[in-house]
């Protein structure tokens, strides 16, 4: 009776683990370098000039824009960091519904990817 080892598997993660880490780390390098202190102020500092109205909405809705962006950002470098925790634990790569291998291109596309195709689609269409 054959054994099958985890390097075997050509559709999974285990191959090409390194790749994944650096592509996870250098994306988790990129969010936190858009969501740096320098980023925030450019945005947020409050000029000496006087404001008129127009100039205070025009503000604010800068300042809603940046905040919403660094909301959407958080959040996907929230999943990135889940990502490298789920190496750790020999977890990545593994889908979180079904425990089936999450295919190699799904993971080249999202390294932070978390479900395979199949329970993505049935998770964003509400089929259970």
């Amino acid at each position: 009776m054959p054994t099958v080892t985890k390097s075997t598997k050509s559709n999974s993660a285990a191959g090409n683990l390194k790749q994944f880490r650096t592509a996870l780390d250098e994306k988790a390098h990129e969010l936190r370098s858009h969501m740096g202190a320098h980023s925030a102020s450019a945005v947020l500092a409050v000029q000496e000039d006087p404001y008129d109205s127009a100039d205070w909405a025009e503000k604010s809705h800068e300042e809603w824009i940046f905040l919403q962006k660094n909301s959407v950002d958080m959040a996907l470098l929230r999943e990135v960091e889940e990502a490298l925790i789920r190496m750790r634990e020999g977890t990545y790569g593994t889908c979180q519904d079904c425990g089936l291998p999450v295919s190699k291109k799904r993971l080249e596309a999202l390294p932070w990817a978390r479900f395979c195709v199949s329970c993505q689609e049935r998770r964003t269409t509400g089929h259970n």
